[in-house]
């Protein structure tokens, strides 16, 4: 996926362009649970690097320390930078730390669509089911899916006549 960084904002789900040190963030807080969910788009001091995160906090203190806390933890990155020109591309997924880079058939796309479902989740100010998600957006089951290629199974039979606009012969001589 190759977009101008205007339409990379708008997969990702940012009103506007973000020029260097801008940051647009976005967050929800689930008190019943006491997690925090955020997520934001920030570009570099330079302005050729953007960066997308989101991220799950532990608001809870009680278990600081515990081995079954986890703290923060990252959910997803994304890195982008321009590939030529004012062009620009994907270079980099994390998905739960997991490299994703070409994992799944369109993988660049479908990263955008997973944070801007995400951030439209938060938006709302609902706490996002990022698993749900994932599984949503992330899936290999479209054509290519596996990246072996592949289609609907089957060659089509070609009939050479039928290449060549060729008619069955009509008249009284046949």
């Amino acid at each position: 996926m190759r977009v101008t960084l205007n339409e990379l904002m708008e997969k990702l789900g940012v009103p506007h362009t973000l020029s260097a040190y801008e940051t647009w963030p976005y967050a929800a807080i689930d008190t019943l649970t006491s997690k925090t969910c955020s997520a934001e788009v920030r570009m570099n001091p330079d302005g050729d690097e953007l960066e997308a995160e989101i991220q799950l906090v532990e608001d809870d203190d009680s278990d600081v320390g515990s081995a079954d806390s986890a703290g923060v933890q990252q959910l997803c990155w994304i890195l982008a930078t321009p590939f030529k020109g004012d062009i620009w591309a994907v270079k980099a997924l994390k998905i739960k730390n997991e490299n994703w880079v070409g994992k799944v058939y369109g993988w660049e796309e479908k990263c955008c669509n997973l944070f801007r479902a995400v951030t439209n989740e938060l938006s709302k100010g609902h706490m996002p089911d990022f698993d749900e998600l994932v599984e949503k957006e992330m899936k290999e089951k479209e054509r290519f899916g596996d990246s072996r290629g592949g289609g609907a199974g089957k060659s089509p039979k070609i009939r050479p006549g039928q290449l060549l606009n060729l008619k069955p012969p009509t008249g009284a001589g046949r």
